[in-house]
């Protein structure tokens, strides 16, 4: 017996893919990802490490597998799809179509979704700021001893002293909290701004790598 309530789907904007088109479909991303993801793999097993695609892994905590599911996006059914009853946050009508369930997803996630809509238009809405020339990773190491750097697998082209030579001689204007915040305490005073999570919307740029990142 399902385990899900049977609810009717929205009313707005439905659509029911047949079984053989979204199963197309899903097989086709799977085996996008399994191209892409297929070095992260092979390097956890083999014990090697890359500085910038391991890092990009780490600091958003997606698994291949988790990318690897194909999904068709909220007011879309997929026929037949019962076996996505067990994924979280699909339901099954009577039909046995599955559809994401955006009700409740919002009813959980609701003001994380509204606060992110909010940053992502006061981001775009503003001009670019392209001076800053990634300072903000230099600042995170500079006047750092070596068992403080995060990446201590990876030397400093410069070196210690190199790199807070560049950090000294140029002005630091980081934008980004989640990159302010990794700042080491005698870079913080440099930069001339102080970002906050009080201020991240009324800051945030789209000249910004980390705001693209993210975004």
């Amino acid at each position: 017996m399902s385990s899900l309530p049977h609810r009717p789907a929205p009313t707005r904007s439905r659509t029911v893919l047949p079984e053989a088109r979204w199963r197309e479909r899903a097989a086709v991303h799977a085996e996008r990802v399994e191209r892409l993801t297929a070095d992260r793999l092979a390097r956890r097993f083999e014990g090697r490490t890359h500085p910038v695609d391991d890092f990009l892994w780490e600091y958003y905590s997606f698994r291949p597998a988790q990318l690897a599911r194909w999904h068709p996006g909220p007011g879309v059914g997929l026929e037949h799809g019962s076996e996505r009853e067990g994924w979280s946050r699909y339901r099954l009508d009577a039909e046995g179509t599955a559809w994401l369930d955006a009700e409740g997803f919002l009813a959980r996630r609701g003001a994380a979704v509204a606060f992110v809509r909010e940053l992502l238009t006061a981001t775009l809405s503003r001009p670019g700021r392209f001076g800053c020339f990634g300072l903000h990773e230099w600042a995170m190491v500079y006047r750092s001893d070596p068992d403080e750097v995060r990446h201590d697998g990876w030397p400093l082209r410069l070196g210690r002293e190199g790199t807070d030579a560049v950090v000294e001689g140029h002005q630091v204007g980081c934008t980004h909290l989640d990159a302010y915040r990794f700042f080491t305490p005698e870079a913080a005073p440099l930069n001339t701004l102080t970002p906050t999570r009080q201020t991240q919307v009324a800051m945030e740029q789209p000249g910004c790598l980390h705001a693209g990142m993210d975004m």
